[in-house]
């Protein structure tokens, strides 16, 4: 219970209940489901609409554009409705445009009802987000679990895709989204707004620090969503079926998935910054192997979801850790996510459409070292 300045003497219960915490875990994990569906999805899509490689690409540049326009909604009338309030709707409005973006064959309504999709997706993601790491028994363990939750879903997109088959992509993609929907029905524990309160995590100092790390978060979304939504595509073209391509996005997130598992370990051991050190660090290794072995290029990069698994949940918890009271931060890190996931798959896209794998890879290099340098920096200066 905590007090809340905007309800004069009135205590307000911001725990959120273990069945709140499982539905909003499921509600995370189904979103995860849909989103790296997108990988084997646009190989699908640009077969079906007759769209290039870039072009389909664009599609998921509404999506993502939309996520953030989603997110900044949320900020921006917050302190108005409660989390539960935010959740639901931003589900039904997700809901609603991704069977649009499956069922339509227009390439300009697919993209509208991307855009459409990504806007109630944007939404409903930092309200969970807020639910999960501003709630007054928030952990450091509970985030990682429930980032645990995301990375299975993340696992089981495009491994549903590859065993079942693309002729069922809708079905599976409005499974996965409605199965979130009905999770946020029963969610409880979430009936509280996000406030902001004065706190000294807000000075000159620490906004700095703060810049540094979404920044290296930004990069680091580019280097992740631009593996997960481009490899299919290569693979796919090599071996001549989507299911090869969506299989290779699988084992990617199969990786990505079991890196969560293994962030939920070290978090009963290590701090956030610790954990983010070593794993952007370790993901040098096999993305090196990629670079100079490219006929496994499917095996390696898949190997660097490994280690890309458990960055966000710990930068995630590290954030809050950092500006209690200051759930602005939390949003913007969303920001941080969307907008690398927004702006750097469309141009890996291209960069692959024109020069080929070799140019893709130089592309992924340069967002991975400016990853590694700003995480390094941020470790130095904000560790503690």
């Amino acid at each position: 219970m905590v007090y809340d300045p905007k309800m004069k003497d009135i205590l307000v219960n911001r725990d959120l209940t273990k069945r709140g915490f499982a539905c909003a875990a499921i509600a995370f994990a189904m979103m995860g489901f849909t989103s790296t569906s997108w990988g084997p999805m646009l190989p699908w899509i640009a077969e079906r609409s007759q769209l290039s490689i870039s072009n389909s690409g664009l599609i998921l540049a509404g999506f993502t554009l939309n996520t953030l326009i989603g997110t900044v909604v949320v900020q921006i009338f917050g302190p108005k409705k409660d989390l539960i309030w935010f959740i639901r709707r931003g589900i039904t409005i997700a809901f609603i445009g991704f069977i649009g973006v499956v069922t339509f064959y227009s390439a300009l309504l697919v993209f509208l009802s991307g855009c459409f999709a990504g806007l109630g997706y944007g939404a409903t993601g930092i309200a969970l987000l807020q639910l999960f790491t501003r709630s007054s028994n928030a952990s450091h363990l509970r985030m990682n679990l429930a980032s645990a939750a995301t990375g299975a879903g993340a696992l089981a997109g495009p491994f549903t895709i590859a065993m079942v088959g693309t002729n069922y992509i809708p079905l599976i993609i409005i499974f996965s989204i409605g199965s979130s929907f009905t999770a946020t029905l029963f969610m409880t524990g979430a009936a509280w707004k996000v406030e902001k309160y004065s706190h000294s995590s807000q000075t000159k100092k620490n906004k700095f620090r703060l810049i540094m790390i979404l920044l290296a978060i930004t990069f680091y979304s580019g280097l992740e969503n631009s593996i997960g939504a481009w490899l299919p595509t290569i693979i796919s073209n090599v071996n001549g079926t989507l299911e090869s391509g969506a299989l290779s996005s699988a084992l990617f997130y199969f990786f990505f998935s079991i890196g969560r598992f293994v962030g939920v370990f070290l978090a009963k051991y290590l701090e956030p910054p610790n954990i983010i050190l070593i794993c952007i660090i370790s993901t040098i290794v096999p993305f090196s192997l990629a670079l100079f072995f490219q006929s496994n290029l499917g095996l390696l990069l898949g190997f660097c979801g490994l280690f890309l698994g458990p960055i966000f949940p710990n930068s995630s918890s590290w954030i809050a850790s950092k500006t209690p009271g200051f759930p602005l931060a939390t949003t913007v890190l969303m920001l941080s996510i969307m907008f690398g996931g927004f702006l750097f798959p469309p141009i890996l896209g291209f960069i692959l459409e024109s020069t080929g794998v070799v140019g893709f890879m130089y592309g992924l290099t340069t967002l991975l070292l400016l990853s590694v340098t700003l995480f390094v920096s941020s470790y130095i200066k904000w560790r503690k």
